[in-house]
């Protein structure tokens, strides 16, 4: 299958998550979706570092088309559903899990990105 089909996919589903849940003021499709972004984030990451001086390129490439598309479509998602007056919940153990989440994703996407 096509990456940029992929990318694309990754970046328009998780964009209409964030602003599905901006829209309607709930809270745990965003925060599955980051909890779910991170375990996959730290899985390509390991991958990626590999053992033994093996290090593996097909995890670099799907952390490239998968994770970071995603981060960026939950980034434009919450910005569109701000410019719309809708705002995301941050409130409680749900909006600290996705913001946790969301930011182990994105330093897990950029260790493994720069190896």
């Amino acid at each position: 299958m096509n990456p940029l089909l992929i990318s694309a996919a990754c970046l328009i589903g998780a964009g209409a998550v964030a602003l599905g849940c901006s829209a309607l003021r709930l809270r745990w499709p965003l925060t599955a979706l980051s909890l779910l972004l991170a375990v996959i984030a730290l899985q390509l990451t390991d991958a990626a570092r590999g053992r033994n001086g093996v290090h593996d390129l097909g995890a670099w490439l799907a952390m490239r088309h998968t994770v970071v598309p995603a981060l960026l479509g939950i980034a434009l998602g919450a910005v569109i559903g701000k410019s719309r007056g809708w705002h995301l919940r941050h409130h409680g153990w749900q909006g600290g899990a996705t913001v946790a989440a969301l930011i182990l994703s994105l330093f897990a996407a950029g260790y493994t990105l720069l190896l």
